[in-house]
């Protein structure tokens, strides 16, 4: 009740607690801070262009260093020009010889290679031919596409290289000049002439058909795998593929160029070059050296006599018989409608928009119905079905995590459900919790993370369908919870999300002091830096049976130590990714952009949905969502 003065009659005057609060101005100016760089993000996106940024020789493609330097490009200066962009990939041994190669697609150190090369490798290292000699960097997984076989690698430095300008191969014509290249097991480099011999030919490889391939006999050796095929311009006209045919021969597959932009353009601004001029039938040639070296690789990697540990990782698959040769005449062009056109926002499609928007709603509706679950469906669907690598998917989910959690927080604390004197001091053991989290995910690689990620889950849904089958089933042993309030659970929850719960009264059990802070700070920031989820499905738990307080107040003080150490995150991933080279902010930025909306919307809609199913139906999706994202990340790897 308002007192209203009795000797001047004054008026009451109505105190703004938001600006009494010291910590609410470094969240404030945060708060701005991300509002003025997703703002700079929207706007520059469109008019951004990866090389833009750098100047001089390390800024020019392939393409235009034969322009710049010798004018009209002729075919023997391919072969000194091109190499410099092709690189070998293979394991992070210092003796590990390539397993295939792989070409340089940005200036920043992109690497495109073939999927099934690295699948299987636990570290992955690029070698480059400087003036200096071969360097190896190491690099990691940004995005896979599994359906046409491709890796998109980031190197990990900030150095600036030669690399490829796309081809325009919107349009395709059987008998145009193409060149192979790649690099052998010692580092060299081998290259063969040759022309497209069809368009949109299928390659089945066990139960995967690729398709919207090229063909092309330039591709002769299993060492050409992964790396590129250009044309006379030195433009990419796509990664090759070497299979092994009906007769047992090597036959030279090619994932053209359109199809990596489609795929690949929402992480990487490509350059793109100009028409290609369709050519007529020449003789193949050999650059020196290889016919020598072609006799000694097939003894070593060809056939059934291939030497293990010292062979190339090459595709066993088989031509689609009857679909081999092109449906169209010789000269005349092949379009691909399929990954060329259509509407991009951001170098995003359409598509994959509405495909990141919706797995973005449906973790969002997750986390809204059970306060948890939602950032191990948003990190595994962005895993499985987009092929992102952890490197980038932790700073989209932290980025989402602030702005989510910062809302929920603000929220929290009107209603007077946050305890302040109980979050303060775990806050330092969440920040670093997830740093040392973070450093510890990305040195154990994104397959152990991906198992990790679906044994979280396993146990998750293990744990929903306890809590079916048994609705109390520990509730007994939290000394400071009535049994009414146990059997009340669900109600409790409801009235939270409905903004009618009231706070209530606590007692830690465990003593005061770092001890306590740590145990209650210290996991959720680990589990938030190794698997890149949000962490309150760790630290509800804790707060609420551990540190022996209501449910209201459980999910009110995980959501300010969410946030604040999902700020923490953010911070580390982009200094570190930058001053790595292995991320840029534009990606991370973007797909964060993209995913905040339909997290907050989904958020507001699992409420909702929170307050009108039963407490078995909630649970059971629940437990049916986190059984199948657990079968999938298992079965996966």
């Amino acid at each position: 009740m308002i007192e209203v003065g009795e000797t001047m009659g004054e008026l009451p005057t109505n105190k703004i607690v938001f600006c009494e609060r010291s910590w609410k101005t470094p969240v404030s100016i945060l708060a701005f801070l991300i509002f003025v760089t997703f703002a700079w993000g929207i706007y520059l996106l469109d008019h951004y262009d990866e090389d833009d940024n750098f100047h001089g020789a390390d800024d020019l493609s392939v393409g235009q260093f034969l322009v710049r330097n010798i004018a009209m490009p002729h075919v023997q200066r391919l072969y000194h020009t091109v190499p410099p962009a092709v690189v070998g990939v293979g394991g992070g041994g210092v003796n590990a010889g390539p397993v295939a190669s792989g070409a340089i697609v940005g200036a920043n150190g992109y690497v495109i290679t073939t999927l099934h090369s690295v699948s299987n490798l636990p570290e992955i290292s690029v070698q480059v031919a400087t003036t200096g000699g071969i360097r190896r960097f190491p690099a990691q997984v940004v995005k896979t596409i599994p359906g046409h076989d491709l890796a998109l690698l980031k190197m990990q430095t900030t150095e600036k290289f030669l690399h490829f300008r796309m081809a325009d191969v919107q349009t395709v014509v059987p008998g145009q000049q193409v060149f192979a290249f790649g690099r052998n097991m010692a580092g060299a480099p081998l290259v063969r002439q040759g022309l497209v011999q069809s368009a949109d030919a299928p390659l089945a490889v066990g139960a995967t058909q690729i398709t919207h391939l090229l063909r092309s006999d330039a591709v002769y050796s299993w060492e050409q795998t992964g790396g590129p095929l250009v044309n006379a311009q030195g433009d990419l006209v796509g990664i090759n593929i070497a299979a092994t045919g009906p007769t047992g021969k090597v036959e030279g597959f090619t994932v053209p160029a359109q199809v990596i932009v489609s795929h690949l353009q929402d992480v990487v601004r490509f350059k793109k070059g100009s028409a290609t001029a369709p050519g007529q039938p020449q003789t193949q040639t050999v650059a020196a050296g290889s016919t020598n070296w072609w006799s000694k690789a097939r003894a070593v990697v060809g056939g059934p006599t291939a030497i293990p540990g010292m062979g190339m990782n090459v595709v066993q698959g088989n031509v689609v018989k009857g679909n081999v040769a092109p449906s169209i005449p010789s000269g005349m062009p092949f379009i691909d409608t399929d990954h060329v056109g259509g509407a991009k926002i951001g170098g995003y499609s359409v598509a994959d928009i509405v495909g990141l928007v919706m797995l973005a709603l449906a973790a969002g509706v997750t986390g809204g119905m059970m306060t948890m679950g939602g950032g191990v469906l948003q990190v595994a669907g962005m895993m499985v079905f987009f092929g992102y690598g952890m490197y980038l998917i932790r700073p989209v989910v932290f980025l989402t995590n602030v702005v989510v959690y910062g809302a929920a927080s603000l929220r929290n604390d009107k209603a007077q459900l946050v305890q302040w004197d109980k979050v303060k001091p775990l806050i330092p053991w969440g920040i670093a919790g997830v740093i040392l989290g973070y450093f510890i995910g990305n040195a154990i690689g994104d397959s152990v993370v991906g198992i990790l990620l679906g044994l979280f889950a396993l146990i998750m849904a293990g744990k929903a369908v306890m809590e079916i089958l048994q609705p109390n089933a520990g509730e007994e042993t939290a000394e400071s919870i009535s049994a009414a309030e146990a059997e009340d659970e669900m109600d409790e929850l409801m009235a939270l999300a409905d903004g009618t719960s009231r706070p209530k009264a606590s007692g830690l059990a465990l003593p005061e002091g770092h001890a306590r802070s740590a145990v209650l700070g210290l996991p959720m920031g680990l589990f938030s830096g190794i698997l890149g989820i949000s962490g309150g499905v760790i630290e509800v738990p804790l707060q609420r049976y551990v540190g022996r307080i209501s449910l209201q107040n459980a999910i009110a003080n995980s959501s300010v130590l969410v946030f604040w150490a999902s700020v923490a995150g953010s911070v580390v991933a982009f200094l570190h990714g930058s001053s790595t080279g292995l991320i840029h902010w534009e990606a991370p930025v973007t797909l964060a952009l993209v995913m905040i909306p339909g997290a907050y919307v989904g958020g507001i809609i699992g409420a909702r949905l929170m307050r009108v199913l039963p407490v078995r139906v909630l649970k059971g999706v629940y437990a049916a969502t986190m059984a199948a994202i657990a079968l999938k990340m298992l079965t996966s790897v």
